[in-house]
Parts: structure tokens; sequence; C-alpha cells
């Protein structure tokens, strides 16, 4: 898939990528935020809506989205990791409360390289990151 993300498992060393946190509770995301820039990555953005994250994700082409399940004006973020996936082949890791939100089909069409449950134990999010390389260089066909 030419110009798109390769997914190689498991890395030896995670790359830094670009980040779209999607949540809706602030301290949550902003805790997000600091594990993920501890862990060297640049976070894009923090969207509280599904609506918000597919416009940041047209702007700022994260390599990968973090996502919760319930958003804040009654979204989904499976919506916004589907469109994520299918329109723009960003992966995501879905970290929720709310696994049982996610039907099957849902799963199959986003995708996520992992759905982690809130609340995430301590290095829970950079286990999960680690075991998996995104590159955008093209890939030979």
């Amino acid at each position: 898939m030419a110009g798109g993300h390769a997914f190689i498992f498991p890395s030896e060393e995670a790359a830094a990528l670009k980040v779209l946190v999607i949540e809706d509770n602030i301290f949550i995301a902003l805790d997000l935020e600091g594990q993920l820039e501890e862990m060297g990555h640049d976070v894009v953005g923090i969207a509280a809506t599904a609506t918000k994250a597919i416009e940041m994700a047209l702007k700022s082409v994260p390599d990968l989205a973090i996502v919760d399940l319930q958003l804040a004006d009654g979204s989904r973020g499976q919506d916004a990791a589907f469109v994520l996936r299918a329109e723009m082949d960003i992966p995501s890791i879905i970290v929720s409360g709310s696994m049982h939100q996610v039907t099957d089909e849902e799963r199959a069409a986003i995708r996520p390289l992992v759905m982690l449950s809130k609340p995430l134990l301590s290095g829970e999010l950079g286990r999960a990151i680690e075991t998996v390389k995104i590159s955008d260089s093209p890939k030979d066909e």
C-alpha cells in the first residue's frame, strides 16, 4: 500500500509518532497526553467529539489515534475511529471503560491495534504502543 501505514509486530524500537487523543474527560486526556509525550511522541491534538476528531485528523494527519468510546456530545469514538481508518488509514488504540459498546462488526471495521480498559495500569499504554511500529514510508508492492 503505497504511502500508507505499514505495521510490523513487534518492533524493537517504537519510533516517535504523531498521536491524536480522542477523549472528552479533560483530566484523562491530559494524563494520556503527558504519558505520550514522556514516551517521546507528539500529541497533535485532543478532541472531545467525533466531529472534532475527524477535523483535527484531516489537518494534522496523525500516525495513531487514542480513542475513548463515549464522547462529550453523545457522539461515539468508534464512529471517529472508523472514519480515520477507512478514509485516512489512521489506526487506533481504543482506551475505554465501555468496551461492551463496540460490536463485533465495528471492531472488524475499525481494526484497532489494541483495546485497553480504563483505568489503565501503569505503563500499559506504553507497552501497547511499543508492540507496534508504524511507518509512513511506502511499501514495495
